[in-house]
């Protein structure tokens, strides 16, 4: 188990205290910029049914949301902060970019990579929107099956700053496209790949595509259990079955990406956050997989890789 620092929007904590974690979430979001910003499904935005949705997952026994709102997706730093006091659930706020679609705008073609970086060290060493609420991880992304030029900035400026603190870098990926040029321009920057994590990885079910990622030694994020639109959950088990056979388990989280309205039941839908517990972990143990392992999906694995390494 992991025993350094995990930076929460309520200060450091010790990685052990983290408990069972989904690794990446949205509380509260409010999209600017480019791509679907009018989108209304994507504002999450009542602060009561921010506190309801914690209140509930803590009631199950959860312990920690990685939370991956940044600042151009509508990040509310304030609130994530009053959100953690008041529910006990330790939340991880991000510095950083998603993607060229999803809130970037003609700003950032005028930024240099140290520009970028310097508001991300900001952000983790001082204080997010003008506050003393730090971010504990640095955010970037890429588009469908390209990278712009101002994700390659991000994800370079991203490289840096996630070396100098010691924090993890987490990838943003469209359909799940894109990692192993991610990871390509991360080893150009000589970053250490088991401090980087690709979310949405499971939106591509490519068994081949997985395993090059992880020989690497990048950590996966399956983040789409239960969307039943996309496919089938038993594409995603078996999958699963095959990486752990693998010896990979130490390097796969799992999360639910419950970024809308529409996947939150608290806003009339669902599954929200605790689905994952209450549904998707029993279908684990049903087809096979130990307890141990399930631990090391949801506490473990996120406790490490989420722990500051400075």
């Amino acid at each position: 188990m992991a025993k350094g620092k995990i930076r929460t929007v309520l200060g450091d904590i010790d990685a052990t205290k983290l408990g069972f974690t989904m690794a990446h979430e949205h509380i509260l979001t409010k999209p600017y910029g480019g791509g679907e910003k009018d989108n209304k499904d994507h504002i999450l935005d009542d602060f009561s049914k921010a506190l309801q949705m914690l209140n509930e997952y803590k009631e199950i026994g959860g312990g920690a949301i990685i939370e991956a709102t940044p600042e151009s997706w509508g990040r509310n730093t304030p609130g994530l902060y009053l959100a953690s006091k008041e529910t006990g659930i330790n939340v991880v706020a991000c510095t950083g970019y998603m993607n060229q679609d999803s809130g970037m705008t003609e700003k950032e073609d005028e930024l240099t990579i140290d520009e970028i970086a310097e508001k991300m060290y900001k952000d983790i060493t001082v204080g997010m929107d003008g506050t003393s609420v730090k971010a504990g991880w640095v955010k970037c992304g890429a588009s469908y099956n390209h990278i712009t030029p101002n994700e390659e900035k991000v994800i370079r400026a991203g490289a840096r700053v996630a070396t100098k603190t010691g924090t993890c870098l987490h990838s943003h990926t469209s359909t799940g496209t894109m990692g192993i040029e991610i990871l390509e321009i991360l080893e150009e920057e000589n970053f250490d790949l088991s401090r980087m994590i690709l979310a949405h990885i499971d939106r591509c079910p490519d068994l081949w595509y997985h395993r090059k990622l992880l020989k690497k030694g990048a950590n996966l994020i399956y983040d789409g259990p239960g969307k039943a639109k996309y496919y089938p959950d038993q594409i995603r088990v078996d999958l699963l079955k095959q990486l752990v056979k693998d010896g990979y388990e130490n390097q796969i989280m799992l999360s639910n990406d419950m970024g809308r309205r529409s996947h939150h039941k608290v806003y009339g839908y669902g599954p929200g956050f605790n689905w994952i517990k209450e549904r998707f972990l029993p279908r684990l143990l049903d087809e096979g997989f130990s307890q141990d392992v399930l631990d090391k999906f949801m506490v473990h694995n996120p406790a490490n890789i989420y722990q500051m390494k400075k």
